[in-house]
Parts: structure tokens; sequence; C-alpha cells
């Protein structure tokens, strides 16, 4: 009798290991799927953030005046207001993607294909950060200053 209930003990224990077991991992399997949920949800935000920053320029044709305005360097004083909200609003959006690759929810590729706006490249950016750039958080500060930055800058051809 000491012998069967031993078995049963035995047989209890190993039902309960292989309980535990599946548990944790149907839990890990819901982990997976959220985290890839969240991470397709961030990237759908990311991607609508970048077409309503393009579609500002579309709709808005004060907007696309002042861009050209500032590749010729003759932006009106309403102008560099105008441009200093839209990069303003680009650079929190950035800032929020880099906050999202930190967390590893957005991958740094992602942020790479989409953070080399034309904003950025407008001589008016050195300007905007030259006042503004103490606004950002310091790691934040760093990749502007790293990847940002330099765009704006004319290109000198080397022969010259």
């Amino acid at each position: 009798m000491a012998e069967v209930n031993w078995i049963w003990k035995e047989s209890a224990e190993v039902l309960g290991i292989l309980g535990v077991t599946a548990s944790l991992i149907f839990v890990g399997v819901e982990i997976r799927q959220n985290t890839n949920a969240v991470r397709g949800a961030t990237l759908q935000a990311v991607s609508q953030q970048s077409m309503d920053l393009v579609m500002a320029g579309v709709d808005n044709p004060e907007l696309r005046s002042a861009v050209s305005a500032a590749r010729e360097n003759t932006l009106s004083p309403e102008q560099k207001d105008l441009l200093t909200w839209f990069i303003s609003s680009k650079l929190r959006a950035d800032e929020n993607r880099f906050r999202q690759i930190e967390l590893g929810i957005l991958e740094a590729s992602t942020f790479q294909q989409l953070s080399h706006h034309a904003a950025y490249r407008l001589p008016y950016f050195a300007e905007y950060w030259a006042v503004r750039g103490d606004w950002y958080a310091a790691d934040f500060q760093e990749l502007v200053i790293r990847e940002f930055l330099p765009l704006s800058q004319p290109v000198i051809a080397e022969n010259q």
C-alpha cells in the first residue's frame, strides 16, 4: 500500500512540474506576442508621425514658402517662427523615437530611416539649435550634435 501511495505522490509531483512548465511556456509565448503587438503599434504610430510631418508641408503653403526661403537664406521673422515650431515638433518626435530605442521598442535602423529629415538639412537648423539646443535632454543633444547638426552645414567641395 505504501508503494502505491509513493507512486501516486511521485506522479502528482511530475504532473505538477509539467503543469508549471507548460504555464511558464504559455506565459513566455504571451509575452512575446504582447511585445510584438507593442512594437507593431509603436511602428504604426511612428509612421503616422512621419506622415503627419510630411503632410504639414503639403497642406501648409506658408511652411513650404518658409522652407524655400530657408534654403535661400532669406527667411522673414514670421517664416523663422513657423520653422521654429515645425523643427521643434520634428525634434520632439525624434526624441520620442530615441527613447523608444532605449526601451527596446523601436529598432535603431528604423530611427535612422525616419530621422534624417529635410528640416535638419536647412541652414536655419543650426541657428535653431544654437538657441534652443539646451531645451533637450543631454543624451539626445549628443545625438543631434553628432547626427543632425552636420546635415545643416554647407558641403564644401574638396577641390576648392
